[in-house]
């Protein structure tokens, strides 16, 4: 049997939570020593297209594998966290991947931890896949600049939030003098939901961020009834019996005010064309924009692609690879939005599929 997967020596599952653009992937590539224990990485994306795969490889880690999964990991049937980790159970045993000391799930920004939660709780006590495996911690990413407004306002940042043992504050860096008080509300709003939280500020030079994957062993904290509550109504037998009053919590009604879409386009782009479409969509959406990424071929150097972010209205720099992170080098957007008409966006994105003719390119993006 593989090391690490005996009842008494189970594989550990580290669950990386945090609201859609607080920093997760970032964080996963700086955890991920080289000489550290051999890591599966489990990527699950919201969105038909997988983007955050790429980036996680763009640095290289000492991962055996990284598999990235589209559709939510909360609700949706197959896509679950049992039904991942049989398939990783089984990889291994078809030598499809060497053997893992730890796995890592990073979860979409958009997933309610309590059911992944709840599920593994339950399925520590068996073999999934001939292998055994325990949660041994769950880790959220706050975002310093927008996390307070982002967990005060929606539901499954809160939760999120509140069901971390291992708080991972991003995002510090940014805020200037003006913005420094955010800091203390940060501080302020796990005091209030999360008190017993090891925090881990990851921009802190002193921080190191693989001491989030420190050994453990996660328990939800049986004192608290948001938490106790929460879980009870992930509960199989409890859904099974449950009342068309609580069919909130069935799966499908998740995020159902959520809608994703995405674009592949095989022809680079000019800087103009995508510059005048970032203006057009941060205009016409600002915070109900929850998360816009992309990978960006422009004509002037389709070798070296533009890293592209727009979180919750906020525009970030854009980033210029040296080279595609993997062997798809077509442009690649991903948008998710809340309460934006789902045809005025589908309108929006054709502005960008091919034209007969190219205006001329900039030499780079004007920002």
């Amino acid at each position: 049997m593989t090391l690490g997967s005996t009842p008494d020596h189970p594989i550990p599952v580290y669950l990386l939570t945090g609201f859609l653009g607080s920093g997760k992937t970032t964080l996963l590539n700086r955890m991920l020593r080289h000489d550290g224990p051999r890591t599966a990485v489990i990527v699950n994306e919201f969105g038909d297209v997988p983007i955050d795969n790429d980036l996680f490889k763009v640095d290289g880690t000492s991962s055996s594998l990284v598999e990235t999964s589209t559709g939510c990991i909360c609700c949706e049937p197959g896509n679950d966290i049992e039904s991942t980790l049989v398939r990783l159970s089984n990889a291994i045993d078809d030598g499809e991947v060497a053997a893992v000391e730890r796995v890592v799930v990073e979860t979409t920004g958009l997933a309610d931890p309590s059911p992944i939660i709840n599920q593994m709780l339950i399925a520590s006590r068996y073999s999934l896949g001939g292998r055994y495996f325990v949660l041994a911690s769950v880790i959220t990413t706050l975002d310093a600049l927008k996390g307070e407004v982002t967990v005060e306002e929606r539901l499954l940042a809160h939760k999120q939030l509140a069901f971390a043992d291992r708080i991972a504050i991003t995002k510090a860096d940014m805020l200037d003098a003006v913005s420094s008080t955010r800091r203390s509300a940060i501080d302020a709003l796990i005091a209030r939901i999360n008190p017993a939280a090891r925090v881990f500020d990851v921009c802190d030079r002193l921080v190191q961020p693989e001491g989030l994957l420190s050994e453990g062993r996660y328990a939800p904290d049986a004192s608290r009834h948001d938490i106790m509550a929460w879980l009870e109504a992930e509960s199989p037998i409890k859904k099974a019996f449950s009342s068309t009053q609580a069919s909130q919590w069935l799966p499908g009604n998740r995020h159902t005010d959520v809608y994703t879409t995405s674009l592949i386009l095989d022809a680079p782009l000019t800087s103009e064309q995508m510059l005048d479409f970032l203006n057009l969509l941060h205009d016409a959406a600002g915070d109900r924009l929850l998360r816009f990424k992309g990978l960006v071929a422009l004509v002037d150097d389709p070798e070296r692609p533009y890293l592209l972010h727009i979180v919750q209205g906020i525009m970030h720099p854009p980033e210029r690879l040296e080279a595609w992170p993997s062997d798809d080098r077509r442009t690649r957007l991903v948008l998710i939005a809340d309460g934006i008409d789902e045809s005025a966006l589908n309108g929006l994105l054709a502005t960008l599929k091919p034209r007969t003719r190219f205006d001329r390119a900039r030499s780079e993006l004007p920002f």
